[in-house]
């Protein structure tokens, strides 16, 4: 046949092209290593805390391109309705509970402090859960001296295993917290915040703080970072998250981070897949003044 020798197929010009048998043999190699390079890519998981306080910054915030995590206080007033459309837009919804700081801070309604018992610790957790829809993670609020308190952590796990869904983000507010080695112990996914973009509440300083996450994230493989609806913090969000790509990081969502890194540690204990729903929904005029009412 002309043009082929041995089953090889020759180009015009004397070149070998593949076969068809070497064309599959191509496609299936980089079909098992999509995964592979894909996992390898930077990724970083963002949170947004106090959610549900606010109309107008709540919308913002479910504007945001991509899978941030949306946590809602529990008694705030449009954590409910917002919560149900972070949920349509394929966002996972946390749970922000308020725990004891050691000083400084308001009380919210429901906080758990030092004075909780286990059975107070699981009715405010249950309550919690039962008002606001699709929780699938929670973290703490405030709780730099809770979160030092091991029992009162390791109480906190116990009644998170009543929902083996939920995933738990230890929001550091103290380096002294014992709440990611809790959660670890009782086998409850988990991970701890690595970056707090609005510690200082100015433009320059979250440009750092989200410029020190990417490095974190290309250091490292991963980073968590968390955030609040402030003005300058969205402002700094709206236009740093559609850059992403172009620096090479992959903005995921916290349940995948987690899922990533307990892979990375050989753990097997993530103890089942989160199901957020079908693909994003667009944000409709009708949806967003329902989120704002």
């Amino acid at each position: 046949m002309p043009g082929a020798r041995n089953g090889q197929h020759i180009h015009g010009h004397g070149r070998r092209l593949m076969s068809p048998r070497e064309v599959r043999g191509l496609w299936l190699t980089l079909l098992l290593l999509a995964p592979a390079m894909l996992q390898a890519q930077p990724r970083i998981a963002i949170i947004i805390d106090d959610l549900g306080y606010s109309r107008d910054a709540g919308v913002r915030v479910l504007q945001l391109p991509g899978p941030v995590a949306c946590a809602f206080i529990p008694d705030a007033p449009y954590s409910v309705e917002q919560a149900e459309v972070a949920h349509e837009l394929s966002k996972e919804v946390m749970l922000h509970l308020p725990m004891q700081p050691h000083a400084g801070a308001r009380a919210h309604p429901h906080t758990l402090t030092v004075n909780s018992t286990s059975d107070d610790v699981r009715s405010v957790l249950n309550g919690a859960m039962l008002h606001i829809p699709h929780v699938v993670g929670l973290n703490n609020h405030q709780g730099s001296l809770l979160t030092e308190r091991s029992s009162h952590m390791r109480w906190l796990m116990d009644a998170m295993d009543a929902y083996p869904h939920l995933y738990f983000v230890d929001s550091m507010t103290t380096p002294r917290s014992v709440a990611l080695h809790s959660a670890r112990a009782a086998h409850i996914p988990s991970a701890r915040r690595n970056v707090f973009l609005d510690h200082e509440r100015n433009t320059a300083a979250i440009h750092a703080e989200f410029g020190r996450l990417v490095r974190y994230a290309k250091r490292h493989g991963t980073a968590l970072a968390i955030g609040h609806p402030y003005e300058e913090t969205l402002a700094v969000l709206e236009r740093r998250l559609p850059s992403l790509k172009r620096e090479g990081i992959v903005l995921v969502a916290v349940s995948d981070l987690i899922h990533t890194r307990t892979a990375q540690r050989g753990d097997q204990d993530w103890r089942v897949s989160l199901r957020l729903g079908d693909a994003p929904t667009a944000i409709t005029p009708d949806r967003m003044l329902q989120a704002a009412n």
